[in-house]
């Protein structure tokens, strides 16, 4: 009886443990709604529009974000030399309103309205466990959050939210100086990154010799900037030179957000370039810092676990034969001490199909530059191998942070976390759907 007892016991805090976590993610979420989800308000000004939740006594506002997009789905400067996606003003093309999982609440008396404006969409989303948020699109009313989820000054390159610190060259975006994450309990003063790396290499005529390209090579120039509640941009640009020969511009957007990193990069490749460089790669990877003892999963590798310890091991070997996919790209980083990581990389379906590896360093002596501190420990991330059939090249990186994945099974994480786990449906007073 007491064995039964004690086994129950465990199993409701593993529940407890599991659900918590659940929570968690879910609360980091952030959602994006374009006029494919919001059909009704297409056309509407965008400076007539804000966002609203019930408080149980009355309509509040929470903080929101409107970007206007390009035809690239980046979000749109001026200075890009990309075609905006619609009107100029307006709720539009892919034009996105962003919003935290966390400001939802529940539901609101049936055909209560606020005191001024009115309601043109209530957004409704349900988790995986049937609990019900709600947020609700008013026009006309011009009260505001003052709430800002992100404090970004790119001038000293400093990003500070509730979540992490994150320090880079205000000169060069792509070298990474610190990390810091609220409950990490590793060494205080150091940082959980050694740096963000982004490589690209090729055969210039031939297979070999290589030319590699990387940070110190890839100088993004900024030609925009924009901050809100919810997410700060940079729109970055930079000229790709292999062997003297200018090649391409790559255009990098940088996405902070309260609890994750994006970058999104397109270059338009010219048949020169195509011809000319051999057996192209391009690499984007996190080198974390002496993160020993981590774990770390990934969307092929089955039931492989890897272990950070300075050498790689056959099961970690295994793990990068395995490699990844357009369709299985995750994976998942524990530093088992209050900081996680979970990464994705993302390409529009025209382009699905490009040889996808794994970029897995576990070597306490490797030097893979650019970096402040010796060895890979560990460098993980991504590896574009050839040109897609298309004459353009594009993908993003998310870097989703967290404490730790608790008890959940890692598909089960990564849908959580993602927000995609949640079902969206839309609701319009005056009775469409």
């Amino acid at each position: 009886m007491k064995f039964f007892s004690a086994l129950f016991l465990l199993s409701c805090v593993l529940t407890s443990l599991s659900q918590a976590g659940e929570q968690r993610a879910l609360q980091h979420t952030v959602i994006t709604l374009t006029p494919a989800e919001l059909p009704d308000l297409e056309g509407l000004p965008i400076d007539s529009l804000s966002v609203m939740v019930w408080s149980g006594e009355r309509f509040m506002p929470v903080p929101f974000q409107l970007d206007e997009m390009d035809r690239l789905d980046m979000v749109w400067f001026a200075d890009s030399g990309f075609e905006r996606r619609g009107k100029k003003g307006v709720f539009d093309g892919a034009d996105q309103l962003l919003l935290m999982l966390r400001d939802a609440a529940s539901a609101a008396p049936k055909d209560d309205q606020p005191e001024n404006g009115k309601i043109v969409a209530q957004v409704n989303l349900d988790t995986p466990e049937g609990i019900a948020h709600v947020f609700y699109v008013v026009q006309g009313n011009s009260q505001r959050d003052p709430r800002s989820y992100v404090s970004h000054d790119p001038n000293s390159g400093v990003t500070s939210t509730d979540h992490y610190v994150l320090t880079t060259d205000p000169d060069n975006e792509l070298n990474w100086r610190h990390l810091g994450y609220s409950g990490y309990t590793g060494r205080a003063d150091a940082s959980l990154i050694d740096t963000l790396k982004m490589r690209m290499s090729g055969g210039v005529l031939f297979r070999f010799p290589r030319i590699t390209l990387d940070n110190d090579n890839l100088r993004p120039v900024m030609t925009g900037f924009r901050i809100g509640p919810i997410r700060s941009v940079m729109h970055l640009e930079t000229r790709v030179v292999f062997a003297g020969l200018p090649m391409m511009k790559l255009h990098v957007q940088a996405h902070r957000y309260a609890n994750h990193y994006e970058a999104h990069s397109y270059a338009k490749i010219p048949s020169l370039y195509r011809s000319t460089l051999k057996q192209p790669q391009v690499s984007v990877s996190i080198d974390g810092n002496g993160l020993m003892g981590s774990l770390v999963r990934t969307a092929r590798a089955g039931s492989l676990v890897a272990k950070v310890d300075g050498s790689m091991d056959a099961s970690e070997r295994e793990m990068v034969r395995r490699g990844l996919s357009s369709d299985e790209s995750w994976i998942l980083f524990d530093s088992r001490r209050g900081f996680a990581l979970l990464t994705e990389l993302d390409v529009p379906p025209e382009l699905h199909g490009i040889p996808l590896g794994l970029v897995y360093q576990d070597d306490r002596q490797l030097s893979v530059r650019p970096e402040q501190y010796p060895g890979q420990l560990p460098n993980l991330g991504y590896e574009l191998n050839g040109w897609p059939e298309q004459d353009e090249l594009r993908f993003a990186v998310r870097l989703l942070f967290d404490q730790h994945f608790g008890e959940i099974e890692p598909t089960d994480y990564v849908a959580l976390r993602t927000g995609r786990a949640l079902k969206i449906s839309v609701f319009y007073p005056q009775g469409d759907q």
